[in-house]
């Protein structure tokens, strides 16, 4: 449906709208007349189209919003499910493999060798 606010009205002294003048002017109104009722019949009709007009607009940006907000709350709700995932599975590995996030305690390195010798290495 085209937009009813861009439409203008029709030029109803020409040929094309002689036959509506005529229902008019059978009841004793001149051309003028029935030209002036021409329009403001077609003023009325396009003012009610309008009026449709800006409420389907209304309810197309209503549903284009709220379809918005469903997909930004799902969005929300499957973000925190993959953290939620992650954190399990993160606590998983933790509980795997203690000892590979047991924390270093910051003490300085000692002087003593690393490797005790033995005493057959030398011979």
């Amino acid at each position: 449906m085209a937009n009813p606010h861009e439409q203008e009205v029709p030029d109803y002294t020409s040929i094309e709208y002689t036959e509506a003048r005529a229902m008019f002017t059978a009841d004793r109104k001149s051309d003028t007349e029935a030209t002036l009722i021409l329009t403001n019949v077609w003023r009325f009709n396009n003012a009610h189209a309008c009026q449709l007009w800006d409420r389907q607009q209304e309810a197309l940006e209503e549903a284009r919003w709220t379809e918005g907000a469903r997909l930004a709350s799902l969005k929300e709700q499957e973000k925190a499910t993959k953290e939620e995932e992650e954190e399990l599975s993160r606590h998983k590995e933790c509980k795997k493999y203690k000892n590979k996030y047991v924390p270093i305690l910051k003490t300085p390195l000692s002087d003593a060798p690393i490797f005790t010798p033995c005493c057959y290495a030398n011979t």
